[in-house]
């Protein structure tokens, strides 16, 4: 869940100590994943390890609010994938439990994981509302913020496990993303409307996600991701590929063939 207004608990002492810790624990488990895992099958375990404990966590408060009060509650998240970081916990667990990694539906949500997962992670911890209202000491906060580090490792293992290889094509993966996350928020707010229970605002497409900022809506949002990511992949092609390997070379290429098969 992401913070829509700013609060005094945010980047109190024990949000920043988390985020820091958080920060070096994930450095140090990807270095040693990458020294030391080697074969395939240890790493589709590791990962689906991640993905595991990502979705369980997620799921672990409602069992700590039973057992501590003797109250089932259910919040909205835990029923639909209201939030973006639902969609990229479900998809980083779908793609850990894919068996042929050598298809295309493979490597668009490992792609889309990788990018998605990775940077809805991060604004999970650093802007999360459920740490700005209640803090650090309940359990609901913490572990919004423990899934989202389980979840950022697991996304970022997509490149540190060798599933996929920083392109500019990636592109093609985060606006497949994107565009399930609209259907997905576009078929939950109807069924909200459906029913008359409100507006969920899922994927912030009846709102937007900082009020203050109304023209930073889920449209122009994507548009920006899109860019920021074709950005960074070609920077990377430009300066670690060899030109005949760049985008706009393999294009050219591409359409050099399909040309010499007309004629």
């Amino acid at each position: 869940m992401i913070l829509l207004t700013v609060t005094p608990h945010l980047f109190d002492l024990g949000h920043i100590l988390y985020i820091s810790i958080s920060a070096v624990l994930t450095c140090v488990i990807l270095i040693l994943a990458r020294m030391l895992i080697k074969s395939q099958s240890s790493k589709n375990l590791f990962l689906r390890l991640w993905a595991i404990f990502t979705v369980v966590i997620h799921y672990s408060v409602i069992y700590v609010d039973f057992l501590s009060s003797g109250k089932l509650q259910i919040g909205e998240n835990m029923i639909f994938a209201i939030h973006p970081c639902n969609v990229c916990m479900w998809l980083l667990l779908a793609v850990s439990l894919i068996k042929k990694q050598d298809t295309a539906v493979f490597r668009i949500i490992a792609e889309f994981v990788f990018w998605a997962g990775t940077i809805c992670g991060i604004i999970g911890i650093v802007l999360n509302e459920n740490y700005a209202a209640l803090g650090l000491g309940n359990y609901e906060a913490f572990k919004g913020l423990l899934s989202h580090s389980t979840m950022i490792i697991g996304s970022l293992y997509m490149l540190v496990g060798g599933y996929i290889r920083i392109r500019v094509f990636n592109v093609v993966s985060v606006i497949s993303g994107l565009i399930l996350f609209v259907v997905n928020g576009t078929f939950i707010n109807g069924i909200y409307k459906l029913f008359d229970r409100g507006e969920p605002n899922s994927m912030y497409l009846q709102k937007p996600p900082f009020p203050d900022m109304p023209w930073l809506n889920t449209v122009f949002i994507g548009i920006i991701a899109v860019f920021v990511c074709f950005i960074i992949t070609s920077l990377y092609e430009q300066i670690a590929l060899k030109r005949d390997e760049r985008w706009y070379a393999r294009l050219q290429k591409i359409y050099e063939e399909k040309y010499k098969e007309k004629k």
